[in-house]
């Protein structure tokens, strides 16, 4: 999953929008706007009256007891006229997460911005609904892996079971803010316990670096999580389309899951190599 959901309100406490994508939510989706709106509101105020800032609420909803890791609620002003929450995984960079609220706040919510303080509530265009779908779902960056899937398929085929079949279990890509976009021979859910097990040690990996961390699981075969930033960049103005300045480009990153006792150099440097061929 992307994001999981989006509210959007008033610094005044105006409720503006709220989406949803994933099931953990589905409480914000059938509660009231204004109560949620109120909540938020009621954070701010608390945390100003004890000169402190919040970044981000762990929630952990009752329908998922099982799920011990929760989901995070990602706290933001933006503008001079506006608080965000963003709904993430754990495993997602909450710092980069909050890249895609200056892109919602540049291309959409600043031009309403004048009303907002008059008290006005603005009615978004489809259009603008669908860009901010687009930029919390990484839609660019999914379809790009979408069209080259069975290319980067074939590349996984020959590392796993060519090249190095007792090392490496499964492969995946994911987004700047690590979200994940491809996996290939590890279940999707397995690929979440992982992450969140090494939470967000990633977060500014520089280009051609590389990051592996021992993970030992009830359950699961004691692994390495390796990471690498192979310097291949989706370029932000593909992202934010037409309209919006943007400069410069914002990295996938490339994961492997490999036996604790392999010599990573290699399968990385292969990894790099097969699948930069094919994104770049």
């Amino acid at each position: 999953m992307a994001i999981l959901g989006i509210a959007i309100q008033s610094t005044t406490g105006i409720p503006l929008y709220l989406e949803t994508w994933s099931e953990k939510l589905s409480g914000f989706r059938e509660g009231s706007p204004i109560l949620i709106s109120g909540f938020l509101a009621a954070i701010s105020s608390f945390a100003n009256n004890f000169k402190q800032s919040i970044s981000y609420i762990r929630l952990h909803p009752q329908d998922y007891a099982e799920d011990i890791f929760g989901l995070d609620a990602v706290y933001s002003f933006v503008g001079n006229s506006y608080m965000v929450l963003l709904f993430t995984d754990p495993y997602q960079f909450h710092e980069v997460v909050k890249y895609k609220i200056d892109w919602l706040y540049g291309k959409v919510l600043a031009q309403y911005e004048e009303g907002i303080r008059m008290g006005k509530v603005p009615h978004l265009a489809d259009a603008e609904l669908q860009f901010i779908h687009d930029i919390l779902q990484d839609t660019v960056a999914w379809n790009i892996i979408y069209d080259k899937k069975e290319q980067l398929d074939s590349a996984c085929e020959s590392i796993i079971q060519e090249e190095y079949p007792e090392d490496v279990a499964g492969i995946f890509i994911t987004s700047f803010d690590n979200t994940i976009l491809y996996s290939y021979g590890i279940g999707r859910d397995e690929v979440e316990i992982y992450l969140n097990n090494i939470g967000s040690r990633g977060h500014g990996l520089e280009d051609g670096e590389i990051l592996h961390n021992y993970v030992s699981l009830p359950g699961l075969e004691p692994k390495l999580v390796v990471m690498a930033n192979p310097g291949v960049k989706l370029q932000i103005s593909d992202i934010l389309g037409d309209g919006l300045v943007g400069q410069g480009g914002v990295p996938y990153y490339y994961y492997m899951i490999t036996d604790t006792n392999c010599a990573i150099g290699p399968i990385v440097e292969s990894l790099i190599e097969k699948f930069n061929s094919i994104l770049i």
